[in-house]
């Protein structure tokens, strides 16, 4: 894969930074990861985004964040 030095830096970065020193190829899987959840998102048609949020609303005093 070629990404100029900017992109690899800014990723390392954000590796360091936002997701405890994790490697590339971590910091590159956590965004594909996104990306993909961005996308199912979008396919919702409004009622089912409505009951998204309403059931991550319910969830989130529940919420934990987990560190491996």
């Amino acid at each position: 894969m070629r990404v100029s030095q900017e992109t690899r830096d800014a990723l390392a970065r954000i590796g360091e930074t936002e997701l405890r020193g994790a490697s590339l190829d971590e910091v590159l899987q956590v965004l594909m990861f996104e990306h993909r959840t961005r996308a199912a998102f979008a396919r919702l048609d409004a009622e089912e985004r409505e009951d998204y949020r309403r059931e991550a609303a319910e969830l989130a005093p529940v919420d934990v964040q987990v560190h491996p």
